[in-house]
C-alpha cells in the first residue's frame, strides 16, 4: 500500500489563512495589504475593485525574517501557516506535509 501526501502550496496555506480570519470577523479590506512569506517568495493580498481579495507574488530575491522573542510563543499555532488550533497536536499536523 502506497500512501501519497500532497506538499501544501504557499497560495493553498494563504487561503486557509483568510478563511481562518474572515471567520473570526475581520474584513477584506482590513487584510488588505497583508504580506506573506514562504520560503523565498513573497505575496501580498490586495483588494480588488469589487471588493474582492486577490493574492499577488510580490519580488523578492532574498529575505529574512527576525522575530521578537516575546512573539515566539510556543501555542497552539501551525508553524508554517499560522493557524489557531485548539491543540498542540492539531497545530503540529495541519501542515505537517510541508518541506
Amino acid at each position: 500500500m502506497q500512501t501519497h501526501q500532497k506538499e501544501t502550496t504557499s497560495r493553498e496555506l494563504i487561503e486557509r489563512w483568510i478563511v481562518q480570519q474572515v471567520l473570526e470577523g475581520r474584513s477584506n479590506q482590513e487584510l488588505s495589504g497583508t504580506m506573506f512569506i514562504y520560503g523565498d517568495e513573497a505575496f501580498e493580498l490586495q483588494e480588488t475593485a469589487i471588493g474582492s481579495l486577490e493574492i499577488k507574488e510580490q519580488p523578492a530575491e532574498q529575505i529574512v525574517v527576525f522575530r521578537k522573542k516575546e512573539e515566539m510563543d510556543p501555542a497552539n499555532v501551525c508553524r508554517a501557516c499560522g493557524l489557531d488550533y485548539s491543540s498542540f497536536k492539531e497545530a503540529i499536523e495541519c501542515c505537517a506535509d510541508v518541506d
